[in-house]
């Protein structure tokens, strides 16, 4: 078998092996890539929701969108109009009501009864896209016992700094309010460099963390992404995490700069916390475009890419966070046998 290679080699040259190496690599990787486009377009709710995952996806995204308008100081009435019709429609699903104690489902019925019961106090008539009737069919359905939101003093906020795991990880939350006082440039190093401790795949660390604390390219980056507008007045700071590509040598490791990322970002969210430094992750769900669009505003390399943006600073006296229940584990925890 090594004479062959040897004969090969030498009839074809080191070059040209190589060469064909590398279209060999390349045709994997696009076979790789087009395998994953079909199970993306068969599997996300992009095409079609025909399963219940998808509903709930679809479901999730809308009341949280409701949830965050509770946020605002002043409430604009009648708010999200589309989103409650949407929503009330996916709640009649069959597929749906057969979950209907699922925590995302419950929330959606939450958001809305709230939503209802807050038109309703200030004689605010939505009947033409929500109805009475709607809403005690809801109201009936619903067995949590809460608010949309959850209120904050910045005094507070950061109480649970030192305590035990579990109640550091719960008291974390996405704080949209800020003072727009900005924070130490030594003291996000602080952050930095406790957040360096996330592991990576074969410890790479391929990830940085770029500091924006210029307001116009900050409400630059931010007209690209979308989610925190309405918070962005007071926003003086914002990170921008990215993952490079460079680190990445296999056909397998094609999405390990996401999962990297995703690692980091969490070390990253528990270190600013820590560091009673408020935070908001803003997800980059975006189209190659927007990356190329911040990679020129801030210098980027065409290899980084944009994992999350992170609005930082400190709170405001007063503060209110959505509530975003979590799952209990009964809804995502399997043992296999």
């Amino acid at each position: 078998m090594d004479k062959v290679k040897k004969v090969i080699k030498k009839l074809l040259g080191t070059k040209n092996i190589e060469r064909i190496s590398i279209l060999r690599r390349k045709r994997a990787l696009r076979k790789s890539f087009n395998i994953d486009n079909k199970l993306y377009s068969k599997h996300s709710s992009i095409f079609y929701k025909d399963t219940y995952s998808k509903l709930e996806s679809e479901i999730t995204l809308r009341y949280h969108s409701i949830e965050k308008g509770f946020l605002h100081s002043s409430i604009r009435y009648r708010f999200g109009k589309t989103k409650v019709e949407e929503l009330l429609n996916y709640l009649k699903f069959k597929e749906v009501e057969i979950h209907i104690h699922d925590i995302h489902v419950q929330s959606a019925i939450l958001n809305l009864c709230v939503y209802y019961e807050l038109h309703s106090k200030n004689n605010i008539d939505i009947s033409d896209y929500f109805r009475q009737d709607e809403y005690e069919q809801l109201k009936r359905k619903l067995v949590i016992n809460a608010q949309p939101v959850k209120y904050h003093t910045s005094s507070d906020y950061f109480n649970y700094k030192l305590s035990n795991f579990d109640q550091f990880s719960r008291s974390r939350c996405s704080v949209r309010d800020f003072t727009g006082e900005k924070i130490p440039i030594e003291t996000i190093q602080q952050v930095v460099e406790l957040a360096n401790q996330a592991p990576t795949v074969c410890n790479r660390q391929g990830i940085s963390v770029n500091l924006i604390d210029n307001k116009e390219k900050i409400d630059d980056i931010l007209s690209l992404q979308g989610g925190l507008r309405g918070y962005s007045d007071s926003l003086s700071q914002l990170i921008v995490l990215t993952s490079d590509r460079s680190y990445f040598y296999s056909i397998g490791e094609r999405y390990q700069l996401y999962i990297d990322g995703g690692i980091y970002l969490m070390n990253l969210l528990y270190a600013l916390h820590y560091n009673e430094i408020a935070a908001c992750p803003a997800h980059w769900g975006m189209p190659n475009e927007a990356d190329v669009k911040v990679q020129k505003i801030i210098g980027l390399n065409e290899s980084e890419k944009v994992i999350c943006l992170i609005a930082i600073g400190k709170p405001v006296s007063n503060f209110k966070t959505t509530l975003s229940l979590r799952r209990p584990y009964n809804e995502n925890f399997k043992v296999v046998d």
